[in-house]
């Protein structure tokens, strides 16, 4: 009864992760389950049982004590369910031992023998039906709790690892503008125009007619601004491409267990929808939202790349892989609680460039590592670089972040942010993220290395090679020149944009 009530408070409390952090969430989400397409997840209960303390630790760095007071149930459970297993070896001990007698012609207690192979018969079918039943009940905690952390890991406040452009906000560049540079000293406290007066005054942002067509939080991109997608996309692709990037094209629909495998939640805080379902033919709205093969739209090109490689075992050559995928991303919460709804920095549905990459989960001794290996943590290190070097080589004057635990999505281990100083929004905007799930997405998708001893679950990690529409209201807003009435294009961009100018269209 106990561990009914804490599963259904857990419920109501503790489902509150989706991409971007923690958050509380009232309404019922269906655990992982196992469907035609997704077997059941891996958890690693053994180190939890192991190790309840690191895992208590983990919640309650994140602020999730009702997650944290699940950890001893699962342990109880645990050990329940394997002193059934016990109890079923000696069931099933005894029913052999009691079929070889039997087989014996010079048996004389056949009646007898028969009776208790009956019994244990339904004694083994009842001990079956009891581990089912505890391994679901763990299955639905496991669920919840969310990935360990590194024990340097902020807590409650991120930490500046280092500022782009320049490197010391304190130093004050000479002012130069010119067709083949654009610098201006950084001015916290100055006001300039911002990105959606700018895009409307140049004619390349049209937010009025998306709203009347598709609603709040669309937009249009018109002329140049439609130009300056395409430059973007382009840039991020062949700047990944050149780190050895493999490109890939994935699908922006998925069956809803997949998005909820990579630790993405159908609601946030106050129950607003986060994900965008679909109903398929033959389907109804009132259809239960979680189950099994539903479609769902992709809030970023991270779901559909990790899903590539469920249920695959990679040979140790394969590995690293990483990838690069361009799609279109749909967010239900865009300007939820009333932050950053004004322009194109937090729609409903936008282009990305995903980063994604495969590594080995085994230390030097080929056994897996329960935290990070030494591949993802230098896989973190190789994502946030690249990261750094594609809005360096833009201009953005940014801040890298190291995240603190209560910005961590269910999935991240450790996560970096850049944020970009917007000087129309008089503040710092998120770019770009990066982040080591280890092995929370690779259990959960089955997606494994063979190694010379063993099947061992990989490390994923993931970062934003770009986010088009927040980029763009980054350059409007920094490289804006109002005695000309233009803005500067950042020189990597002209290639594919063929100018070094956008003027009113």
């Amino acid at each position: 009864m106990r561990a009914h009530n804490q599963l259904s408070r857990l419920r109501l409390a503790a489902r509150q992760f989706s991409s971007c952090g923690p958050r509380l969430s009232a309404k019922k989400s269906a655990p992982a389950a196992k469907s035609q397409h997704l077997g059941y997840p891996l958890y690693n209960i053994k180190h939890l049982y192991a190790n309840p303390d690191e895992y208590i630790a983990s919640c309650t760095k994140r602020r999730l004590p009702a997650v944290a007071e699940t950890i001893p149930i699962i342990t109880s459970l645990h050990q329940e369910a394997n002193e059934c297993r016990y109890r079923r070896s000696e069931v099933y001990h005894e029913r052999k031992v009691l079929q070889q007698q039997i087989k014996q012609p010079s048996v004389e207690n056949r009646q007898q023998i028969l009776a208790r192979l009956s019994e244990l018969k339904q004694i083994g079918g009842e001990v079956d039906d009891k581990i089912a039943e505890l391994e679901e009940k763990i299955r639905n905690y496991m669920d919840y709790v969310p990935n360990l952390l590194p024990d340097d890991a902020p807590v409650d406040e991120e930490e500046v690892v280092k500022y782009l452009n320049p490197s010391d906000p304190s130093l004050v560049p000479e002012a130069i503008i010119s067709d083949d540079e654009f610098r201006r000293p950084i001015d916290y406290e100055e006001k300039r125009p911002d990105h959606v007066d700018i895009g409307v005054e140049l004619g390349i942002i049209d937010l009025t007619t998306a709203s009347k067509v598709s609603g709040h939080a669309f937009y249009y991109l018109v002329g140049d601004g439609a130009l300056l997608e395409q430059a973007l996309i382009q840039y991020a692709l062949s700047k990944a491409a050149q780190a050895g990037f493999k490109l890939m094209a994935p699908p922006s629909v998925v069956r809803r267990e997949y998005a909820l495998a990579c630790g993405f939640r159908p609601r946030a805080a106050d129950g607003e929808r986060q994900i965008y379902n679909l109903t398929v033919a033959g389907g109804t709205a009132a259809e239960e939202e979680n189950a099994a093969g539903r479609l769902c739209l992709t809030g970023t090109a991270e779901i559909p790349l990790a899903a590539w490689a469920s249920d695959r075992a990679f040979k140790p050559d394969e590995l690293p892989l990483k990838v690069a995928g361009v799609s279109r991303s749909y967010r239900a919460e865009a300007g939820a609680h009333g932050r950053d709804t004004r322009g194109i920095y937090r729609v409903h549905e936008f282009t990305k460039v995903e980063l994604f990459a495969w590594v080995s989960g085994v230390n030097e001794s080929l056994e897996p590592c329960e935290k990070e290996s030494p591949a993802s943590t230098a896989m973190l290190e190789e994502l946030r670089k690249l990261q750094e070097e594609i809005l360096s080589d833009l201009g953005l004057h940014c801040r890298v972040l190291n995240m603190p635990t209560t910005d961590l999505g269910a999935s991240a281990y450790k996560k970096y942010d850049i944020e970009a100083w917007m000087p129309g929004r008089q503040g710092w905007g998120e770019v770009t993220s990066a982040s080591n799930c280890t092995d929370y997405q690779a259990r959960r998708l089955h997606t494994r290395l063979r190694t010379e001893a063993s099947l061992a679950p990989v490390h994923t990690l993931n970062g934003t090679a770009m986010a088009v529409p927040r980029v763009i209201a980054a350059i409007l807003e920094t490289f804006y020149d109002p005695g000309r009435k233009a803005v500067w294009i950042p020189v990597p961009l002209r290639r594919f944009m063929g100018k070094s100018w956008i003027t009113q269209n």
